[in-house]
């Protein structure tokens, strides 16, 4: 026996022993809808220009500033809370932390934290900026030049785009509208091989994506590029019978999205934005893992997403367009800089290459968390393919965390202190949240009131927050909107449409507006 895994190029056979893995470690959850984590709050982005990045969400994609959420603050507790495990790191290895990308952001340092909220459909994105206190123009600039998704605990975003919108015109129109802003940088790669940016622009227009005609993925398309501070992002649109399968699954999760809403208005920021604001919102953050199941135990079992089963499991994923596709940047960055590939974190899927890449979809109330796993080697068995960044810090540039969205109607600290030993008890031992206050050790005993800090004023009044890594290194935070920090989301949220999970008002299911679409989609995989 024997299960077909599609390539966007050809059809490969794989081993039902592949399957059985996945399914064995399958354990769903409790819909979130019913604990304390309503998804997904937002993904923050570290930039490096508060104004351009702010541009490209707003008036490229469509996104919606909420001015009264705009925020600047410093603080001991937030150099804690931030960055409490390269503070260690920088005591164990004997060096400042501004070393390992830590800014002073304590109550007498020299730098503060500024920041956006930008809201989309089903989601939020965060822009944050470290700046120097004595000159707001200057900011904390660490960085990497290496940009490669398959690092370890690299994140990376993908917009859902509409489904009436030509996808092909959708790349060009984002592209052109970019650069009428001065926002040159936004490049989406191309499915076939090229050698310089003439060659790029010069593919085309019909043929800038690539897309699944056939079997289970038939329906999805997909491109990927860099934001305006090189932050990983990527375009799907999501249509015909994969649009069935994972339209099954947000029902059987209840889960929001604009996309499986009939008549949803196209609010005034996504017509302004024209074509590229023609979104359905977000569709999934994804994180490079080191191990694919242990992620996924995590996200289901701790954290309460609902694994996605098959045929939603991407199995060997190659192809020579889609190694094009996810890597071209980085391919061409070797070739400038005279290196293997390998050396800047590429693998090699091509259809003629040495590696693999597998990954699930862990489903939250709002979108998925995609894991995704690389192997030096085309059996499960070879070892995996696994580089590496020295660094932790989430002031680097273009850092992403995911923030989960904590019911206000929660004490934050008793949850944050529940879920550390949630994670220990399901063998997640490393898994350790900062805390509010200095300690000697990562994750140290102290009493539940010093993991985190309400802001008690400002634009974030009834705002709360902590820092972690996940299982595999990657950032996530804890998030708590009360009081006028709620009261601030909640109208913005309805100002611009969107759905969410936290609010009565927000929440579809509770006007029963998925009833169409859920009894449509769970009948016919064909339909779409």
């Amino acid at each position: 026996m024997s299960i077909i895994c599609l390539t966007s190029t050809r059809i490969m056979l794989l081993s039902t022993p592949i399957v059985l893995l996945v399914v064995a470690y399958m354990q769903l959850a409790l819909s979130s809808n019913q604990n304390s984590l309503h998804g997904i709050a937002y993904i923050s982005v570290t930039t490096d220009n508060m104004t351009a990045s702010t541009q490209f969400y707003t008036q490229v994609l469509g996104g919606m500033l909420v001015p009264e959420l705009t925020f600047t603050f410093s603080g001991d507790s937030h150099y804690y809370r931030m960055f409490q495990k390269e503070i260690l790191d920088a005591r164990t290895q004997g060096v400042d932390p501004a070393q390992l990308g830590v800014p002073d952001i304590r109550d007498n340092g020299t730098h503060e934290v500024h920041g956006n909220f930008i809201i989309f459909d089903n989601g939020i994105i965060q822009l944050v900026e470290y700046v120097l206190k004595a000159s707001t123009d200057t900011i904390f600039d660490m960085r990497d030049r290496r940009s490669c998704s398959a690092y370890i605990g690299a994140q990376m975003v993908c917009f859902w785009v509409k489904d009436d919108v030509d996808f092909n015109h959708y790349i060009a129109e984002m592209e052109r509208k970019s650069r009428d802003l001065g926002l040159d940088q936004i490049k989406v790669n191309r499915p076939v091989t090229v050698h310089n940016e003439a060659e790029r622009l010069a593919v085309p227009e019909n043929e800038l994506d690539v897309t699944f005609n056939t079997g289970v993925f038939d329906g999805l398309s997909m491109a990927y590029f860099k934001g305006p501070s090189g932050e990983r992002l990527e375009l799907n649109q999501i249509v015909r019978r994969y649009k069935y399968y994972l339209g099954s699954e947000f029902c059987r999760r209840r889960a929001v999205t604009t996309a499986f809403l009939d008549h949803h208005p196209d609010n005034k920021w996504k017509k302004a934005a024209g074509v590229s604001g023609q979104l359905y919102g977000i569709y999934e953050l994804a994180t490079r893992t080191d191990d694919l199941l242990m992620s996924n135990d995590f996200y289901t079992q701790v954290l309460g997403a609902d694994l996605v089963p098959k045929p939603l499991v991407g199995v060997d994923f190659r192809g020579d367009d889609v190694e094009n596709m996810v890597f071209q940047k980085e391919i061409l960055d070797a070739e400038s800089w005279g290196v293997d590939p390998k050396q800047i974190g590429v693998p090699n899927i091509s259809m003629a290459g040495d590696d693999r890449r597998d990954l699930n979809f862990n489903l939250f109330d709002n979108y998925v968390v995609k894991t995704v796993q690389y192997t030096a080697g085309r059996s499960l068995s070879d070892p995996r393919f696994n580089p590496r960044y020295n660094w932790s810090s989430p002031a680097y540039i273009n850092n992403m965390n995911m923030a989960f969205f904590v019911d206000s109607n929660v004490d934050l600290n008793n949850f944050l202190q529940s879920a550390e030993k949630k994670a220990a008890g399901k063998r997640f031992p490393q898994f350790k949240l900062n805390r509010a206050v200095d300690v000697q050790t990562l994750g140290a005993s102290v009493p539940a009131a010093q993991y985190s800090e309400e802001f008690t004023d400002g634009p974030l009044k009834g705002f709360n927050y902590v820092y972690a890594k996940g299982p595999a290194g990657e950032q996530i935070s804890f998030v708590q909107f009360k009081g006028p920090a709620e009261a601030k989301l909640k109208s913005a949220l309805l100002k611009y449409s969107a759905v969410n999970t936290a609010f009565k008002e927000t929440n579809p299911w509770v006007r029963k507006e998925y009833d169409s679409f859920c009894s449509k989609y769970s009948t016919d995989p064909n339909i779409g």
